[in-house]
């Protein structure tokens, strides 16, 4: 255990961020000063009555939702305990969503596929307290923005030095994000980059090696997320060059040197253990199957008590929980309301949260110039009147889906009334109009056909069989293409470009509301995977950035909705809770942001 000495410092140091974020001018919800990394906040159960929102005066910054007590694990409180040193023979054996493809944050987007495996190697400069909306410094010492969030003051911590030895400084931080921002249609797999391209870099300096000043190129209040998130894993950027002079000569009109680093990040723990600092190494890599991660000797944050993680992926959250269950893992990744119904029921310890916009199926509307008949509104809208959602959580759900129309649900912290009435001027279910499109479109030339294409994970073959079923009997003529997410949905969509219609999530909560949502709709963003384009949704997103307050916010996500359905991008069915169940004696767990959860503070009682 650690001593008392350091308990009362760590005790001391949480006082120090409490003074902090409620003494900042601002009220930004960041952090002005020094601060020990985020606590692990109390999970949201998503699928129990939605908790009473906090009273708002309009004035303060928009917290995360509110944190259901329900039978979580309020594991703030139990970081003070855990080790002087690494313990040997301790293991997280970790069930997940899906497998990830890469270790390299720029080729990986998300809690779903690697978020948590990459944040413990690289670790991340601010973490996301959804309970309080404040981010907090983990890598990074402070955040503060000036009056109209345009321009932020980053403090780095000093005494960070990568694997390889070389001191973490200032403009790493820069050289790192610009790798999101200069590999866009690169095959880059993070939909950060619409968010990074908000960064002036033209403008933003490096006054000295412990300070960044962004400068953006529009005010965004809630800036500190994008710093918990891929853009704030840094990546050494002299490894980097040097991997990048080495690919120079194999690079191809198909292939570039930054692809090809990408590649070798994948398979190489040496590489990617060299290049970060966070509180893992990599041991043992496999793509889309295994991670193994080992505790660092000299992180930067102290002792690192657990010696090992290992990622697998047991099949689907089903699969997940019935092996947590047995004893097989001892964390088990869920996104599935059945099996959140099952835990809760049995009294697991359970870190998560509701993700609006979580169930939704995209439209191809001329990604790279295609020609595709998801351009058409008119087959958006004869969609939306053929899918019955009710449908979809009978067959594939039992029933325990919360399904929604809006892209903030009722219960959410940021749905209200006015943005509940814009969501119902969107085509209801009518099958008789959905046909009558139809055969509209087809009158001007168009088969029929459409390509959906959907993660096979369970219960995604049910999901698209029901929509599948809806859809041709209004008259289309569906092709189901099945397959894992890291290997066929991710590439067919973000790759390729090569669907119709996919089944995807935009997975936005307290961490990522303003830039899931500007990553996918904005019509100049590197991460807009439909190609959807409308300058109404570029204006409505543009209040949203500046918003600084609930209300505001509220008011703008509002504007959001009335453009959304109007213009149909992408069509809504459900928001989707996912998180972590973790065996009670699991203490210390910290969440970087959104469902991403951080071991560098973890430990295993008894």
């Amino acid at each position: 255990m650690r001593s008392w000495l350091l308990k009362l410092l760590a005790l001391l140091m949480a006082f120090g961020l409490v003074a902090a974020a409620c003494g900042n001018d601002d009220d930004d919800g960041v952090t002005t000063g020094p601060d020990e990394p985020a606590p692990a906040e109390p999970a949201d159960d998503g699928d129990e009555p939605a908790p009473a929102e906090p009273a708002d005066d309009g004035d303060e910054p928009a917290p995360a939702e509110p944190a259901d007590d329900g039978d979580e694990a309020p594991m703030d409180d139990e970081m003070m305990d855990g080790c002087e040193a690494t313990v040997p023979g301790t293991k997280i054996d970790y069930a997940v969503f899906s497998p990830n493809a890469n270790m390299d944050p720029t080729g990986s987007s998300g809690a779903l596929v690697g978020g948590t495996q990459i944040v413990n190697v690289w670790d991340v400069l601010m973490a996301f307290d959804p309970a309080s909306g404040v981010s907090n410094g983990q890598a990074a010492e402070s955040l503060t923005p000036n009056d109209d969030f345009t321009e932020w003051t980053l403090k780095i911590r000093s005494g960070i030095t990568y694997g390889n030895g070389d001191a973490f400084v200032a403009q790493d931080v820069v050289d790192s994000m610009l790798r999101f921002f200069d590999s866009r249609g690169d095959g880059m797999t993070n939909r950060a980059a619409g968010s990074v391209a908000l960064i002036d870099f033209d403008n933003t300096e490096v006054p000295d090696d412990s300070t960044v000043i962004f400068r953006l190129h529009r005010g965004w209040s809630t800036f500190h997320t994008l710093l918990g998130d891929e853009p704030g894993m840094i990546v050494n950027p002299r490894v980097i060059a040097q991997l990048l002079d080495e690919e120079a000569a194999n690079a191809t009109e198909e292939t570039s040197a930054a692809r090809l680093v990408r590649n070798r990040m994948a398979v190489t723990p040496e590489l990617v253990n060299a290049a970060s600092f966070g509180p893992y190494e990599v041991a043992e890599v496999e793509p889309n199957v295994r991670t193994v991660l080992r505790a660092r000797d000299n992180y930067w944050g102290g002792p690192v008590c657990i010696e090992e993680i290992e990622f697998t992926f047991p099949g689907s959250s089903t699969a997940n929980w019935e092996a947590f269950q047995a004893g097989d893992f001892n964390a088990a990744f869920l996104r599935d309301p059945r099996v959140f119904a099952d835990a809760r029921e049995a009294g697991a310890v359970l870190s998560s949260e509701d993700q609006n916009v979580g169930g939704l199926f995209l439209f191809n509307q001329g990604v790279r110039g295609a020609e595709v008949i998801g351009k058409d509104i008119r087959i958006r809208q004869a969609i939306h009147h053929a899918i019955n959602r009710d449908i979809i959580n009978e067959r594939a759900f039992e029933g325990k889906l919360k399904t929604t129309n809006a892209i903030a649900a009722e219960g959410t912290l940021l749905w209200s009334p006015e943005l509940q009435e814009c969501a119902d001027q969107a085509p209801a279910y009518d099958p008789d109009a959905a046909a009558a499109l139809v055969e509209e479109v087809k009158a001007d030339g168009w088969d029929g056909s459409m390509l959906l294409v959907h993660a096979d994970t369970d219960p995604g073959p049910e999901i698209a069989q029901a929509v599948e079923g809806m859809l041709e009997a209004v008259g289309f003529d569906i092709e189901v293409d099945l397959g894992p997410v890291t290997t066929v949905l991710i590439p067919r969509v973000i790759i390729q470009a090569d669907y119709e219609m996919a089944g995807w999530g935009f997975n936005a909560d307290g961490a990522t509301w303003v830039a899931s949502l500007n990553d996918n709709l904005l019509s100049t963003s590197g991460s807009n995977r439909m190609a959807f384009a409308h300058p109404d949704m570029d204006a409505a997103l543009g209040e949203l950035y500046g918003a600084a307050n609930v209300d505001d916010q509220r008011s703008a996500l509002a504007g959001v909705q009335c453009v959304w359905s109007e213009q149909l991008p992408a069509m809504v069915y459900s928001v989707t809770e996912e998180g972590l169940a973790l065996a009670p004696n699991i203490k210390g767990v910290q969440r970087a942001g959104a469902t991403i959860f951080l071991f560098g503070n973890a430990y295993i009682e008894n």
